[in-house]
């Protein structure tokens, strides 16, 4: 096994945001420092299925990720510590990485901050030896008593046999060195990920601009992330609770074209919606939740067609302008499996479309041996009567249809030339015997 210990010295004081005006109570553990390491943890888990978490006395905080059954498919430990440490970034955390084939053992090389990482139990012994006692998970009565013994370092310490520790020093620092060592096993807890996710923070302060609220957003939209990665799940709505006083909740429900897990992609359209939102009330608490998990829709790439890149980058737009606009000020088009032109399209939300990505290339008007007629992008809203047109370019396309809902029809379609040139879409009623302009060509 291979442990990424990500240890938070300052994580209940960079976790609660008013806590630094109360030095009393920086560094007490406290409910909001917890939930927030738990929604760290959910983050932790797009990288492994076994996170473990703990909370010290101290105000700081550790996650232990098992990376050694994810290397094949994140990639080696060197290039996962680098992505690990560029996701905390914009978290806002301090934070010191290690790695090693033992928990206490990755620990201890992110207390030293060491930049090298140990990959067997070899390499961490030596790793070890030259580091001092006092960064030692150890009482510091204990540590005083191994100084007080000549003891300098944590390789003289680990010559030592096991027994003379333990009837010296106490059991619990015998059992502490060997889970060093990795002669002793760990037991750690590791966070089960939720059947929904529902995550939330609390203010100290009320916050009274929308904008605000984007920061500590964004920190739980990175454990959105982070969960639907490690369930391989996504979202195509999820709501943001905003809690007031007296129990009175704003409830803002943001919409995507196609379900996503990208955090950065959640939190541009919040900003979106945000932007466009007058608050109520002051927040005093703020809250994630994602009850409909969808697989994750995923595009192929194409080598020498930029179709998909082009076709995801057009569905982040229609979102941004549904959660600035509102989800029905978006429309799409789309065709109906009707012959009657006009009832052969209907408008619907964008966010409701089923993307779908072609290849690129020139259309083709031919359909094995019968020809596709030319149709125009433009209908008038009613037909127009004319008179009989003077030149018919093409045609006729004979549409019968709509007997049995009471709106038939019967008519001959051409392809006309108007009198200034315009390509006209025309008909003539098959019952009445008049002609009709419905649609133009540019």
């Amino acid at each position: 096994m291979l442990w990424l210990c990500i240890l938070l010295p300052r994580f209940a004081l960079e976790a609660s945001s008013g806590a630094a005006h109360d030095p009393e109570h920086a560094h007490r553990p406290s409910s909001t420092a917890q939930a927030a390491l738990t929604t760290l943890a959910l983050w932790a888990m797009q990288w492994s299925s076994q996170v473990s978490q703990h909370a010290a006395t101290d105000g700081g905080a550790t996650l232990w990720l098992e990376i050694g059954a994810s290397r094949r498919l994140l990639g080696d430990h060197a290039r996962l510590r680098n992505r690990v440490a560029a996701g905390l970034a914009p978290l806002g955390y301090t934070h010191r990485l290690g790695v090693a084939p033992t928990p206490q053992g990755a620990t201890l090389l992110a207390r030293a901050g060491l930049a090298t990482s140990a990959l067997s139990h070899a390499q961490l012994r030596q790793l070890l030896e030259p580091l001092p006692l006092r960064l030692l998970a150890l009482p510091d009565e204990q540590l005083a008593a191994l100084h007080d013994a000549g003891l300098r370092c944590v390789g003289e310490l680990l010559a030592l046999p096991a027994a003379s520790i333990a009837q010296r020093f106490g059991p619990e620092a015998s059992l502490y060195l060997q889970r060093l060592r990795g002669t002793a096993p760990e037991p750690l807890h590791c966070v089960q990920a939720p059947a929904q996710f529902d995550r939330r923070c609390e203010f100290p302060d009320a916050i009274t601009d929308a904008t605000a609220l984007l920061f500590p957003l964004q920190r739980l939209l990175a454990g959105l992330q982070g969960y639907l990665r490690a369930r391989d799940r996504a979202v195509q709505r999820y709501t943001l609770r905003l809690e007031h006083q007296r129990g009175m909740v704003t409830r803002l429900a943001i919409g995507l074209a196609r379900p996503s897990r990208d955090a950065a992609q959640l939190l541009a359209l919040a900003r979106e919606r945000f932007a466009a939102t007058v608050l109520a009330a002051p927040v005093h608490g703020l809250g994630v939740e994602a009850h409909e998990l969808l697989h994750p829709l995923l595009l192929q790439g194409d080598l020498f067609s930029r179709a998909a890149q082009q076709s995801e980058q057009l569905q982040q737009v229609l979102d941004r302008l549904a959660a600035r606009l509102g989800a029905s000020a978006v429309q799409a088009l789309s065709s109906a499996d009707e012959h009657r032109p006009e009832r052969a399209w209907h408008m619907y939300s964008a966010q409701l479309a089923t993307p779908t990505v072609a290849a690129v290339g020139p259309a083709s008007t031919q359909q094995g041996t019968s020809v596709v007629p030319d149709r125009p992008c433009w209908l008038l809203p009613e037909p127009r009567r004319i008179d009989a047109p003077q030149e018919l370019l093409a045609g006729p396309e004979r549409i019968e249809s709509g007997w049995w809902d009471g709106a038939d029809m019967a008519r001959d379609y051409y392809l006309a030339r108007g009198a200034h040139g315009a390509q006209l879409w025309v008909f003539q009623d098959l019952r009445s015997g008049g002609w009709h302009v419905h649609g133009i060509w540019a």
